[in-house]
This record gives structure tokens, C-alpha cells and sequence, in this order.
């Protein structure tokens, strides 16, 4: 029932953030696909079936608000997702918020990358000029969005008891450790 909540919760900000908030509040350059960096950012911090889970529901989000070729942006996101944890399972899986944020870096190039290909292969008119400029623009803002996205992601999963047992004890540690640095602190 936690993980049907949190995958809601999930679904939900990445609409409300994707189609209301940053094209409020931002320039087209520095808009994210939140979802696929929500989705790198949980599959750095959660359990792997719950991550993959929210990386599919996530593609499924970006599918039905942001995309005109329904199930490619899924199957581009679960490919992305793929990829990076074939390629750096072990850093990603630590729970350190830089490798969540350079994965989600590598995810965002990834999956449009992967949108692009597949949706060139599929015969969709895809022009290289503009699927390029949207490539860098989301490349660009994932550099900018990425690392308060994995933050969020994080929190969130060690808030609500979703995190994997070996990164929530990690950083257990380490807020144990910093909170044991403020009171030395506070009483020296």
C-alpha cells in the first residue's frame, strides 16, 4: 500500500511540476523532464522493483501530458534506465546524492537520445535540428534541476521507509554523525 502511495505521490508532482509549475516559471531552455529525473533519483535511492516500478509510471506520465508518440517516451525511459544501471550499478546504487545526479544527467541524454533513435527507426518525422536543440535544452536543465530533484527523491524515500535497507542505513550513519557534530559543537 506504501509503494501504491509513494507511486502516486510520484505520478502526481511530476504532472503538477511538468505542466504547471516550470512552464510558469521558466524559460523553455532551463525546463526538465522531471520525470526521468525523479525516476534515476529513486532508482539510485529505493528498492529496485519499487524503482522500476516509478520509472515506468514516470514514462507513463511523460507519455500521456508531454508526448506525441504514446509509449515511446516509456519504453525510451525504461531503456535509459537500463543502460545506467548496466553501466554503473555499483555508484548509482550507493546512495550518494552526486551519482544520482550525474545519473540523472546520463538518463535525461539517454532517454531522448533513445527517443530520438527509436522514433527515427519507427519512421516518425523526427527533424535532427529540433530534436537536437530539445536534446541540449533538457540536457541543460537536468545539469540545473538534477541535483535538487535527487535531494527531493532521497528525502522523500528515507522519509516514507521506501529506501533500500543498505543506503537507508548509510545515511542514518551519517545523519547520526552530523547530529553528533552539532551537539559537540553546541556544548563546546
Amino acid at each position: 500500500m506504501r509503494s501504491l502511495f509513494c507511486l502516486s505521490l510520484f505520478f502526481c508532482a511530476a504532472v503538477v511540476l511538468q505542466m504547471a509549475v516550470f512552464p510558469a516559471l521558466l524559460p523553455t531552455l532551463l525546463r526538465p523532464d522531471v520525470g526521468i529525473l525523479f525516476g534515476i533519483a529513486v532508482l539510485a535511492y529505493a528498492q529496485r522493483d519499487f524503482a522500476l516500478a516509478c520509472v515506468f509510471i514516470l514514462g507513463l506520465q511523460a507519455d500521456l501530458f508531454g508526448s506525441e508518440r504514446f509509449g515511446l517516451l516509456t519504453l525510451s525511459y525504461l531503456l535509459a534506465a537500463g543502460a545506467i544501471l548496466w553501466l554503473a550499478w555499483r555508484e548509482l546504487t550507493r546512495g550518494d546524492l552526486l551519482a544520482a545526479w550525474i545519473g540523472g544527467i546520463a538518463g535525461t541524454a539517454l532517454a531522448h537520445l533513445f527517443y530520438v533513435l527509436i522514433g527515427k527507426i519507427s519512421g516518425h518525422d523526427i527533424l535532427w535540428g529540433q530534436a537536437a536543440a530539445t536534446w541540449f535544452s533538457l540536457v541543460l536543465s537536468a545539469c540545473v534541476w538534477g541535483l535538487p530533484c535527487a535531494w527531493l527523491c532521497g528525502q522523500f524515500a528515507y522519509r516514507t521507509g521506501m529506501m533500500d535497507l543498505a543506503v537507508h542505513e548509510r545515511w542514518a550513519s551519517e545523519a547520526r554523525l552530523s547530529a553528533s557534530r552539532r551537539g559537540k559543537l553546541v556544548r563546546g
